[in-house]
């Protein structure tokens, strides 16, 4: 985890950040760019900078210090030795002994040589492995349940004594210390396991402290020692011999911090007073520094008074670049706000990277505020004083990256000379993004510079996963991810120096415009449409960005859909104007399009669960409106109920339709703009016609009202589902954008404008003399009067809101006061058809046309 990888074609260097969809831990906020395993002490890997899990993942790289000392005692290969104390049987081992020799062609090492030098050695592991199944802690449960897992077997199932004293007679028959203290530290683990606490410290004492070696396996002992001393309610005598664990052991490190961690009375900084070496000394720094790393510029000081070059400081320092990432490289630094009185971040300097630690992710609650330069600065004294340069020049250079002094960077970059793959690698990183990070103003030469020199990057995609796999590998998510802070930093140029297209096409799909109506943006991406001289960048933008995405229902994927932008500019531009009444220029605009284009499939399939049967079943839906076709006339009608996910048969009923033949039964954009630019026409006129004119165009705009059962259609959506662009949050949401466009598909708002139906209708209702015709009127204007209510902006009303439980009746006084004027009018027309009609459709008619 958080290694930087190098690939034939690609140079990256990021981790778990941004490239999981569904991530939301608090490790995916922010784009880690260095490797914090560059500080080279696998030892401590566990103790590097996570929030998402309790540690950093081991490294598996780690040697394992039994199976190093196995490999040394036997004159063995690394990987020799694991395999026979690891994968080997006790047969295996018995046989060798019996026959002198393996005839095991895995154990092939072993010659009659092998066998008489190592016999002591093969008959240890013989035992071993027989104990091995037993090496569990006995739980006594009490007859209690518990949430701890319990072995098959433990320690319990074996005869304590006789166990004791075969281990006790192979200790005294051994001349050998290492294996004396071998067999010592399987007395103290079986006594410990059995709960013979006593036991074990003494035969710590006895049968491996008494060798005067301190190698793994007296640690691995003296672990077991402290358990024991720990149950015996010895604290303080078990932190000691845990934190002598700790700082003396490479692969016990993690085990024997959580056990301290478990431990009562455990003082780090007490612990100090009784540490021998600087060593010691240093680990308790680094202890110190990770549990409360709220200041970590205080432990590495004095840890590299101790000693200029210890592993600790590099740890610490890792932990501390990590932090900063966090601070400087959030993947989106910008706001939602639910409330525009809420006081929003301010920002002196706008160019990424930028310090957004002020409300920052997970920055500020943990008390982390690192500055920068205290940072620079100690690396750069560790960069003259310490042997291990290259880690200090590398960070110095990373973290001036950072803080956009470039000149810096370069120099302690040309300071790392090293043949470490992790470094070189590192190191072009860095000189990757110092080149994109310094450009303050992306000109045409550059955008083809950029394509020359990293297409490879910036071309990059997610590949095809294998049908048994459902995750990246960390290596495809650390190139999508370099890709993406290169993006992040282009889109923040481009959005500053004007170029808003460009710097929506870089985060979006030229479809997500639809979700926040934007004309600064549509006409810069006119403007770039019509460039003649387009740069490589601006291709590369066009091809990646310039479609649609659909699910073929047929084929079972999801497959994309290619139009021309100056399709989509043309049908984006019209729609906008049909909203805004503008038919003559809608037409113009709907004019200039392919009439084959189309954004979204015609053609799916609806399933249906019926949970009697236990089956599904699918129906195959044809000539469905695709973004630009298939518009059906009965989007003149009016909704007889309030359904959405209803067949529009049973929720639209047309009067008067068939009275206009112009209307065609299925029209596209172009077709529909025609429709109502005659309509419109009619509408002028004085009689009856005017009136039906009036009443359908009414219709129309309050159907495509996001609270109509057509209100896709000038939404840029696909469907009525209730997706995020039918809340109506008006002004109580918004997001900021201050660097970018990023997420612009989130947080959609598309305020509804009831004026347009509500100006045709009373203009019919003032025309007509029917009584009948004015009963529907009044009912198409109150459900306008309802929807004005929804997103009134009324301050009264939006103080009552404030406390809506305590304000439920005044907020219905204000509803009826206010918005029920047509349903107190629609009372005058009981005794019509309409009004009846109306009654038996609509549940709550009644309520509303009785409480005003």
């Amino acid at each position: 985890m958080k290694k930087i990888v190098l690939t034939l074609s690609l140079i990256f260097g990021l981790t778990k950040s941004f490239a999981c969809a569904d991530g939301g831990g608090e490790d995916y906020y922010y784009y880690n760019l260095f490797s914090q395993t560059l500080s080279e002490a696998p030892q401590y890997q566990p103790f590097l900078m996570t929030l998402d899990n309790p540690y950093f993942e081991s490294n598996d790289g780690l040697k394992n210090e039994n199976i190093l000392l196995w490999q040394k005692t036997m004159g063995i290969s690394y990987e020799q030795a694991y395999n026979l104390v690891f994968k080997a049987s006790k047969s295996d081992i018995d046989l060798m002994i019996k026959n002198g020799k393996s005839s095991n062609s895995n154990y092939s090492y072993a010659t009659v040589d092998f066998v008489k030098k190592n016999k002591q050695n093969l008959l240890y592991l013989s035992y071993a492995k027989y104990l091995e199944p037993y090496m569990a802690f006995y739980y006594i449960d009490n007859d209690e349940w518990s949430y701890v897992s319990r072995p098959e077997k433990n320690v319990n199932n074996l005869n304590y004594k006789k166990v004791l004293d075969v281990l006790k007679k192979s200790w005294n028959a051994e001349t050998d210390k290492e294996l004396k203290i071998r067999y010592g530290y399987q007395l103290v683990r079986f006594a410990h396991y059995f709960h013979e606490y006593k036991d074990a410290i003494n035969y710590f004492n006895m049968y491996v402290a008494s060798q005067g070696i301190k190698n793994p396996i007296y640690y691995y002992a003296l672990d077991q020692k402290a358990g024991a001393e720990r149950a015996l309610e010895n604290y303080l005598q078990a932190n000691y011999d845990f934190f002598e664990v700790f700082s003396h052991s490479n692969d016990r490190k993690l085990s024997a911090y959580q056990s301290m961690k478990f431990t009562q009375d455990l003082n780090f900084e007490k612990m100090l007073a009784n540490a021998k070496t600087s060593q010691e000394k240093n680990d308790l720094y680094l202890l110190i520094g990770y549990n409360d790393f709220s200041d970590p510029m205080a432990p590495m000081r004095k840890i590299v008074a101790n000693d200029i070059n210890a592993l600790q400081a590099r740890v610490l320092f890792a932990r501390a670049i990590n932090t900063v990432e966090r601070q400087y490289l959030q993947q989106n630094p910008e706001s939602y706000y639910w409330d525009s009185s809420k006081k929003q971040k301010t920002y002196s300097d706008l160019y990424l990277p930028i310090k957004t630690g002020e409300g920052g992710y997970y920055i500020e609650e943990k008390g982390q505020d690192l500055q920068l330069n205290d940072l620079i600065a100690f690396a750069k004294q560790q960069a003259t004083n310490a042997t291990d340069k290259d880690f200090w020049n590398l960070s110095v250079s990373y973290l001036n990256l950072l803080n956009k002094n470039f000149a810096e960077t370069k120099n302690y970059l040309a300071k790392v000379n090293t043949n470490s793959k992790e470094f070189e690698q590192q190191k072009k990183v860095i000189e990757i993004l110092t080149e994109i990070f310094e450009q303050k103003k992306i000109t045409d030469n550059f955008e083809n510079h950029l394509m020359t020199k990293y297409g490879n990057i910036l071309n990059f995609e997610y590949p095809k996963l294998p049908e048994d796999e459902w995750t990246y590998s960390a290596e495809v998510n650390q190139q999508m991810n370099l890709k993406n802070v290169i993006l992040d930093v282009l889109a923040n140029r481009f959005y500053l120096q004007g170029d808003k297209g460009k710097a929506f096409l870089i985060h979006n799909t030229i479809t997500d415009l639809g979700n926040n109506p934007s004309w600064d943006i549509i006409n810069d991406l006119d403007k770039l449409d019509k460039k003649s001289n387009k740069s490589a960048f601006e291709k590369y933008l066009i091809a990646n960005k310039v479609k649609s995405f659909a699910y073929d229902y047929k084929t079972e994927k999801l497959n994309d859909i290619t139009f021309n932008l100056s399709d989509y500019l043309s049908d984006y531009r019209g729609t906008l104007y049909l909203g805004e009444m503008k038919f003559d220029l809608a037409k113009k605009e709907f004019e200039k399009i392919n009439q084959k284009y189309h954004i979204s499939p015609s053609t799916f399939y609806e399933y249906d669960y019926d949970y009697s049967t236990d089956k599904q079943t699918k129906t195959l839906l044809e000539n469905q409106f695709d973004g630009y076709h298939n518009i059906t006339n009965k989007i003149f009608g009016y909704n007889k109920i309030e359904c959405f996910n209803c067949d529009e048969d049973v929720v639209i009923a047309t009067p008067y339709l068939n009275e206009f033949k112009f209307i065609q039964p299925n029209m596209s954009k172009l077709e529909l703009t025609n429709s109502l630019i005659e309509l419109a026409k009619l509408a002028k006129k004085s009689n009856e016609q005017a009136v039906k004119a009036n009443y359908l165009l009414g219709n129309f705009y309050y159907n495509t009202t996001t609270l109509g059962y057509y209100r896709y259609l000038l939404t840029f959506d696909r469907n009525n589902a209730n997706g995020p662009k039918y809340n109506n949050y008006g002004g109580d949401y918004f997001k900021t954008n201050n660097f970018y466009y990023k997420d612009f598909g989130w947080g959609s708002n598309y305020t509804d404008n009831f004026t347009p139906s509500e100006g045709y209708l009373k203009r019919a209702f003032n025309l007509t003399k029917d009584n009948e015709m004015k009963a529907q009127l009044l009912f198409a204007l109150s459900k306008n009067e309802q929807g004005k209510f929804y997103n009134s902006e009324d301050p009264i009303l939006k103080r009552l809101y404030e406390n809506s439980y305590d304000n439920t009746d005044k907020i219905l006084a204000f509803k009826v006061a206010n918005f029920r004027n047509n349903f107190k009018e629609l009372k005058k027309y009981s005794n019509t058809k309409a009004y009846q009609e109306i009654k038996s459709n609509c549940n709550y008619f009644d309520y509303y046309t009785n409480n005003f």
